[in-house]
This record gives structure tokens, C-alpha cells and sequence, in this order.
């Protein structure tokens, strides 16, 4: 039927677009509906189990078989649920999808070496979870585009070197300093450096625009529970309490969330989006870098009142030092943009976007500027009007665009013919103005010849020319030269009429 709709006429009528539209079958619309409808039921099937899971994780001992069969089937699980979600789905690329499923594995081997009683090698395993993971999500959700946002990167950078020094200062020193042995091994105490890798790659997701649907979030939440649950298994060993029997449940349940993320329809968009560096310094965005690099300070004075006095002055120095030159980048940063931004605007101000030459608002200027200096050094200065021959014409034989092209043309054909001191202006449609410094008027008119003799296109141009008289204002020697034109045009164009100095 699309076919029918384009042949009408002979095809010699132009078809509205949405004619054509209406006319073609939307089949795999439907098809594509139904497929959906289907997939979101499996997402909704893997949330039930998650849940499920979870409440088994909370009526079971976690030091007892059950719990730790728990425990270890939940990597098997989380890697299982993205595989399959990457086979329903079919995401464009596939691959950093399968590097985050490969998580699942690495915490297996961890638990296997565990089993075996090699506590350093299963928590180096554990330790290797996060920048597998902390990749594997920035390829998905922003793709290799997220490297473009620079002022992005800057920001993210900041914001979570102040968590790592929160983190080093109020919660693994205190856990290097206790006693007691630490549960497993030292390398635990390091576990919170890569919830801050983990809460680092969440704020880059939040420093730029981008999509943000299910899969988006549950993504996020996934992230957050993952920091919760970790952190609640060490503070309490800080503030030497119990800490809670149950916490696993929230281990399993960012897991699940994280692989229901690829179950979800709505991961397919998700994967190598491309990013959108947000322009703006928004007042939220501000508050939050300020309070990363003055966050430094008040933590020494917190690491004090917590810890009787105690303070890792050379965490914090370091602390400061990054901090103050990431900001300092993004000053510069920040400094350049707005260069670029009055360059872009004096450009647009002063340019004429068709033939790239000074506008009129940089003729009045330059003409001023001029005139002020020849009446400093007593230097002659002629000034000429330029004007197309019959160019409403030649835009109606040849159309807008064939009057664009002329005028673009004689642009870059007269200003190849000037001096080097001399400006080219647009002045107005098909005028042009022109300003010969350290020139009289016979200069002026050789100068003029040479461009008469290189206007494209086989058309013609009349001038007038006026000569400053070394006491009038730009405005009454621009009129000269405008009565010269008008006087040029009378006789016939295609000449220059010079007017007469007085």
C-alpha cells in the first residue's frame, strides 16, 4: 500500500509524509508489544523469587548450612539472571553485560577459596568484584561517550575523593586501629574503598543527562543497597556492637535488582546510550563539590572528637592536595568554557553567518575606529558602498540558494583581491561596504577595478566612494559615499561614481 501512495501521479506530486505513514502496516509494532508483555512477565516472575530468596536469607541461621548455600547460590543466580536477560533482551552491545555477569563468577572462585582456607586470596577475589563491576555499568548505561564529559568527570572525581577520605578516615582507620582481629582478614577494613568506586560511578550517572527508565534504577538502588549492607557489617565493629544477624538479605537483594535490571525490556535502550554533558552548574551540584573539598577539614576535626584526639594528618594533606588540584582543574575548566563562549558570541555578533565577512554591527564599529585613527595620524582613509547590479533579478531566476551562492562568491573573490590593511564588510542584502586605510580616492579606484573585473557569475556591481576630509563624523562620510552609489546606479550602473571632497 506504501508503494500505491508514492506512485500517485506518477510520482511527480510530492507525498506528505504522514500519508505515507498511515498507509504502511505497523505488523511488528504488535509483535514487538506482545514480546514485551512477555519479557516484563519474567521480570516480574525473577522480582517474586528475589523476594522469596531474601525472606528465606531472614528465617535461616547465616552461619548454619542453609544460610551459607544462601549465600553462595546468590553469585550463581546473579550471573545466571544476566546471561538469560542478555539472551531475552538482545542489547546492542552485549558484552559489557556478560563483563558485570562475570561478577557472579568471581565471587564463586572467592567462595571456593574460601572453602579452602586461603581467607587472603578469597577477600583479593572479593576485592576484584568492584572495578569489574564499577566498568561493566559505566559501559552500559552511558557507553564509551562518558570519557566526553570532562567537567563530569572532574566533578565525580572530587565528590568521591572526598567520600575516600571519609571513608579511610572514619571508618578503616578505626577499623585497622582495633584490637581484635578483623573477621576473615585485614583486606576487609578495604571494602569500603570500593563502595566508594561503586558510589562514584552512581554520581557519574547523575552528572550528566541521560536515559533513566527501570532498568536505570534498579540499577541505582541496586548500588546503594550493595553500600548499605556492607557498611552495616562494619560499623558495628567500630562502635564495638553486635552487628546484625541478617544482613545477607541485602547483599541478595541488590544482587537480584542488579540482574532483574537486565531481565527488564527497557535494558535494550539502556546499553552505550550516548551521554549528555550537563552545561550548567546547577545550585544542587554546586552544594555537593563545595562540600567535597571542604569536607576535608571538617573530617579532621570529626576523626578527632571520635577517635580521642587521633588524627591521620597525612590522609588528610593528601586528601586536601588531590582535592584542591582536581578543583583547580575545573576552574580552568570552567574559565575556558567561558572563553570559548564570549569567543563563540563576539563571533555570532560580529559575523556575517552567510559570507563569513565583518556584519554591520562590525562595520560601525571598524569605521569608527578607523576614522579616530586617521584623524590621530592624518592618514587618509576612503570608504565605498558596494551594491550587486539587478540582484532581485538574479534571485528570482535562480532562487534564494542561487542568490546565496552569488553573494558567498563575490565574497571571497573581492576579499581575495584586497591589501591586507583594507576590510570587506556585508552591509546589508546584496551591499557591501568596504574601507581603504592609507588611501585617497584614485587608490580607491584602482582597488575597485580589480574587483569589477573578479565578480563571479558573470554580474556587476556599482560603487560609490567617498573620501574622509579629515573633520566629518563616519556617519556623514558614510551618506557621501551612499549618495555616490545612488548616483552610479542613475547612470546605468555597473561603475564607480566618486564623491567629491569637501
Amino acid at each position: 500500500m506504501g508503494h500505491s501512495v508514492l506512485d500517485r501521479d506518477g510520482g511527480r506530486q510530492p507525498v506528505d509524509a504522514a500519508v505515507f505513514r498511515a498507509a504502511e502496516p505497523d505488523e511488528g509494532a504488535a509483535l514487538d508489544i506482545g514480546r514485551q508483555s512477555r519479557l516484563t512477565r519474567v521480570w516480574r516472575g525473577w522480582l517474586v523469587a528475589a523476594v522469596s530468596f531474601c525472606a528465606g536469607q531472614l528465617v535461616t541461621d547465616p552461619a548454619g548450612t542453609a544460610g551459607g548455600l544462601l549465600a553462595t547460590a546468590m553469585p550463581v543466580l546473579f550471573g545466571a539472571g544476566i546471561v538469560t536477560g542478555v539472551v531475552l533482551n538482545r542489547p546492542r552491545p552485549r558484552w559489557p553485560w556478560f563483563l558485570l555477569a562475570s561478577v557472579g563468577l568471581i565471587m564463586v572462585v572467592g567462595f571456593g577459596l574460601w572453602s579452602t582456607g586461603a581467607h587472603t586470596a578469597a577477600f583479593a577475589m572479593f576485592l576484584a568484584v568492584y572495578p569489574v563491576e564499577a566498568l561493566a555499568l559505566l559501559l552500559i548505561v552511558r557507553g564509551t561517550s562518558w570519557r566526553q564529559d570532562r567537567a563530569g568527570l572532574l566533578d565525580t572525581a572530587m565528590i568521591s575523593v572526598g567520600l575516600a577520605l571519609a571513608c579511610w578516615l572514619l571508618v578503616i582507620t578505626p577499623l585497622l586501629r582495633l584490637d581484635r582481629d578483623l573477621p576473615g582478614d585485614a583486606l576487609s577494613a578495604l571494602f569500603p574503598f570500593g563502595d566508594v568506586l561503586l558510589l562514584g560511578v552512581l554520581i557519574r550517572f547523575f552528572t550528566s543527562r541521560g536515559l533513566r527508565n527501570t532498568a536505570f534504577w534498579q540499577i541505582c538502588v541496586s548500588l546503594l543497597l550493595q553500600t548499605v549492607s556492607h557498611l552495616a557489617t562494619l560499623l558495628p565493629l567500630i562502635f564495638a556492637v553486635d552487628p546484625p544477624r541478617h544482613l545477607g538479605f541485602l547483599t541478595s537483594l541488590s544482587g537480584f535488582l542488579m540482574a532483574g535490571a537486565a531481565l527488564h525490556p527497557s535494558m535494550r535502550v539502556l546499553t552505550g546510550r550516548p551521554l549528555r554533558p550537563v552545561a550548567d552548574m546547577s545550585p544542587g551540584r554546586v552544594l555537593l563539590v563545595n562540600v567535597a573539598c571542604m569536607g576535608a577539614p571538617g573530617l579532621l576535626i570529626a576523626q578527632g572528637l571520635l577517635q580521642d584526639g587521633q588524627v591521620d594528618w597525612l590522609a588528610a594533606g593528601v586528601g586536601c592536595i588531590v582535592l584542591f588540584a582536581l578543583l583547580a582543574m575545573r576552574m580552568v575548566d570552567l574559565v575556558g568554557e567561558v572563553q570559548d563562549k564570549a569567543r563563540q558570541l563576539s563571533a555570532v555578533a560580529h559575523i556575517d553567518a552567510l559570507t563569513t565577512l565583518p556584519n554591520r554591527r562590525a562595520w560601525d564599529v571598524e569605521l569608527s575606529r578607523r576614522i579616530a585613527a586617521a584623524r590621530r595620524h592624518g592618514t587618509p582613509v576612503v570608504v565605498a558602498i558596494l551594491d550587486l547590479d539587478h540582484f532581485k533579478r538574479y534571485n528570482d531566476e535562480h532562487g534564494h540558494q542561487g542568490g546565496d551562492e552569488l553573494l558567498t562568491a563575490a565574497a571571497v573573490a573581492w576579499r581575495a583581491e584586497l591589501r591586507p590593511e583594507d576590510l570587506l564588510a556585508r552591509y546589508g542584502g546584496e551591499e557591501f561596504g568596504a574601507i581603504f586605510d592609507h588611501s585617497r580616492l584614485a587608490d580607491a579606484d584602482r582597488i575597485i577595478e580589480r574587483l569589477q573585473a573578479v565578480t563571479p557569475l558573470g554580474q556587476t556591481f556599482s560603487a560609490g566612494a567617498a573620501q574622509w576630509n579629515g573633520s566629518e563624523s563616519a556617519e556623514d562620510l558614510l551618506a557621501r559615499a551612499d549618495a555616490a552609489l545612488y548616483a552610479a546606479k542613475r547612470a546605468g550602473r555597473n561603475r564607480l561614481y566618486m564623491a567629491s571632497t569637501r
